[in-house]
């Protein structure tokens, strides 16, 4: 069973947008309402997230999570758009699946198998070690806002915690594909020069098409917080 799939939008080219942790499909509404006239987009809930919360195989590893993008591509090529580790997800379809993408847009994707990752990963490996993994990975993400949610809220978020420990754990067990072997065009758009410039350099070295976009400000939400640059960023994605 794949997850379910919105397709909005008409005309070329196809656009997929993939979430990042502990995100939905949905997130990415704003930036699809300014691009509706342009191109289709299709989103979805990642396996173990929101509506795909308890689709079989949840929590996923990052190899399930290829092989759902790669099924709801569905056989056509498309511009492939990834916030955070979203981009995880569309890079290893980019290696896997080379004639379903035409070019990737990402947005401040880690790569946690990069040299120069240490110090994030720190972060994580706390996470992994906690007493109660779960309540750590959501405070982490979530921060004070974790304890303004209602129990009902906060059991839905802890199963969604399980998704993001499982997929962090995956790309951290050995190099899930190498990005090397990606060939389509890569815009990657980040809030700040200080925001993974180590990431950047190792994609930048291995990748032979890689532009970096500046979105000034956006924060790592940029889909939310700045929806007119994150769709400039995915039509730099049409061109590319």
């Amino acid at each position: 069973m794949s997850p379910e799939v919105t397709e909005v939008g008409t005309g070329e080219p196809l656009v997929v947008f993939v979430h990042g942790v502990l995100g939905h499909g949905r997130s990415f509404d704003r930036v699809a309402a300014l691009l509706e006239a342009e191109c289709t987009m299709r989103w979805y809930d990642r396996r173990g997230y929101a509506s795909s919360m308890e689709l079989p195989g949840a929590p996923s590893t990052v190899d399930q999570h290829i092989d759902d993008l790669v099924a709801v591509l569905d056989g056509r090529r498309a511009v492939v758009v990834g916030h955070s580790f979203g981009g995880v997800t569309a890079m290893g379809a980019a290696v896997r699946a080379p004639e379903l993408v035409d070019a990737l847009v990402l947005y401040e994707t880690s790569v946690a198998w990069s040299p120069g990752w240490d110090d994030a990963d720190a972060l994580m490996q706390g996470v992994f070690n906690a007493d109660d993994p779960e309540g750590a990975a959501l405070l982490l993400m979530l921060g004070p806002a974790y304890d303004q949610l209602d129990d009902d809220a906060r059991a839905r978020r802890r199963i969604e915690a399980r998704a993001f420990i499982a997929e962090e754990q995956s790309v951290r067990a050995g190099t899930p594909y190498d990005v090397a072997e990606i060939r389509c065009p890569v815009v990657y758009g980040c809030s700040s020069d200080a925001v993974m410039p180590e990431v950047r350099s190792f994609l930048a070295a291995r990748i032979p098409r890689f532009e970096v976009v500046d979105v000034p400000d956006a924060g790592h939400h940029a889909h939310r917080s700045a929806p007119e640059a994150f769709a400039d960023l995915v039509r730099r994605g049409f061109v590319a």
